[in-house]
């Protein structure tokens, strides 16, 4: 199965449940550095194979002190921006320096009692500004009412849902995202796979809590996307070197590779589909009236049980049988029943893509079903729209992260030098793709969540499943969890999912964000209760 990322670059996903680009061999094909076609040059493209780079110094972090209004009290903070360099064990020489930002409350009596949230980013290449900036910091983008960024100027508001009342943030840019960088270009390939990730982001989070006498505060770790499986590998990496993690959060998890083989990808991928029809109008009125959570349940139903049933039968089906579970798809998906039969009931997201709106010449964005983008006639204007018999295949674009990161970055690096006073770098932002060439992943990593839980029985995991998030399918994440290899007892009191109505990145819906907000308190809240009982 196909599905695209941020940085708009494709992964085949043969992935487990914990990291995904940072496991199974896939790699990203973003950031080929200095290798434009036809001799070019090109200057966006971080290149590895330059013999010098630009030096970062090892100056203090930039320190501002402002407030804002949450619940209706004002919190103070102090906020940061700037580098953590990565030193070398053995010799103390750095080799890499990671640009982060950070916001902690003001007057706290005792830091150790409060917990420390470390956002680790997404796919591989793909900045932390997403979380912090697009809505879970105090600071955040002010979208349009439509979810867009809208036209320039661009701007940034107060944040009232913001994380921060709860704990410290701290907001990390492994190297070739943001501002980071390896010391000499020709390390950048030593970070760009799994164990020197993991290995990387674990000695920032040691050498921060070390800097900044957090050592004994409650450490959680969040990571989206493709970094969910980072921060479950990290949770392990942790314990074992005696940091120990109180909390995890994965926001948009990437499936298991149990979930992604055979015809479990169709079972599993189907009920996101029959979202997507519910709330493009697809269905029939009595199906549109239902609430998302219902249709979500319906569809759950449907999936594991006549479906499920069909697809295990296959050809020894009776023509009845075949009849009634093409005509239940063609209900709950809005699709043909012609097109159902000529795809054999397994309705690829491709296929899906390019069939329910193709009446409309239109599209849906992997990231966010709901955000839909024009698809132009074949080239000439003849053919009209459509493919190889007579269906349209996804185009290679995201509209929705298209439409939001040209204004998004634009805002972001306004306000790293205005509000936050950061201008130490003239160099690239590399906000979604550009700063590194293959990330090669090795390990086992259906077990790295279940490894971490084995290490540290305490620990607690909060799972965000988005219902229009095509990448990361929500039934697939609910098989993947059903099938965690845990103890009862972790099962039973350690695990938290919470559902919302949004895309791929929660935050950027000013509704689901003020959700994720609460429940994400809630579960930093009871963590550190649990811990102290």
């Amino acid at each position: 199965m196909r599905y695209l990322r941020k940085g708009q670059f494709l992964l085949v996903i043969t992935l487990g449940l914990a990291l995904s680009a940072w496991g199974q061999g896939s790699g990203s094909q973003a950031g080929r550095g200095g290798r434009g076609g036809g001799g070019a040059a090109d200057f966006y493209n971080y290149d590895s194979t330059a013999t010098a780079g630009i030096p970062i110094p090892d100056a203090k972090p930039t320190e501002t002190h402002q407030k804002i209004m949450i619940n209706g009290e004002i919190l103070a903070y102090t906020a940061q921006a700037g580098y953590v360099p990565l030193r070398n064990a053995t010799t103390g020489q750095s080799e890499a320096h990671l640009f982060f930002t950070s916001y902690t409350k003001d007057g706290v009596s005792d830091a150790s009692a409060r917990p420390v949230l470390f956002f680790l980013g997404g796919a591989p290449g793909v900045a932390t500004s997403w979380q912090e900036f697009g809505g879970l910091g105090p600071k955040r983008m002010k979208w349009m009412g439509d979810g867009t960024v809208g036209l320039p100027p661009y701007g940034w508001m107060d944040n009232p849902n913001t994380l921060l009342g709860q704990a410290d943030l701290v907001f990390v840019n492994p190297v070739g995202t943001a501002f980071s960088r390896p010391d000499q270009p020709s390390r950048g390939p030593n970070f760009w796979n799994t164990a020197t990730d993991i290995a990387s982001l674990a000695e920032f989070v040691r050498s921060f809590l070390n800097t900044y006498d957090r050592r004994n505060s409650p450490v959680f770790l969040a990571g989206e996307d493709m970094a969910t499986g980072r921060v479950a590998g990290l949770a392990g990496y942790l314990q074992d070197h005696q940091l120990p993690v109180r909390g995890v959060v994965l926001l948009s998890m990437t499936p298991a590779a149990d979930a992604l083989a055979g015809d479990e990808q169709y079972i599993t991928l189907l009920p996101n589909l029959i979202l997507s029809a519910w709330y493009h109008k697809k269905l029939a009125p009595e199906l549109t009236a239902l609430s998302a959570e219902q249709i979500a349940e319906q569809a759950r139903q449907f999936a594991s049980r006549e479906y499920l049933h069909a697809l295990y039968k296959g050809d020894r089906m009776t023509p009845e049988e075949r009849a009634k579970v093409v005509a239940s798809l063609s209900r709950l998906t809005g699709l043909s029943r012609a097109f159902i039969v000529s795809n054999n009931l397994r309705i690829t997201l491709d296929r899906f893509n390019g069939e329910l709106l193709r009446d409309q010449h239109r599209a849906l964005s992997n990231s966010d079903a709901r955000v839909t983008g024009f698809v132009p006639g074949t080239s000439g204007g003849r053919g009209g729209f459509g493919g190889f018999g007579g269906f349209v295949s996804a185009p290679a674009i995201d509209y929705n992260q298209s439409y939001l990161a040209g204004g998004f970055l634009t805002a972001y690096e306004a306000y790293l030098r205005r509000e936050l006073t950061f201008t130490n770098s003239n160099g690239t932002f590399y906000l979604s793709s550009g700063g590194i060439g293959t990330f090669t992943s090795t390990g086992n990593d259906d077990a790295s969540l279940a490894g971490a839980f084995v290490r540290n029985p305490r620990l607690r995991l909060f799972v965000g499943v988005n219902f229009f998030d095509l990448n990361a399918p929500f039934y697939a994440t609910e098989f993947a969890l059903a099938h965690l290899n845990v103890s009862p007892d972790v099962r039973a009191n350690n695990i938290r999912v919470s559902h919302f109505e949004s895309g791929q990145m929660t935050y950027v819906d000013s509704k689901s964000l003020a959700k994720l907000q609460a429940d994400l308190t809630g579960f930093i809240n009871e963590a550190v209760s649990s811990a102290r009982q």
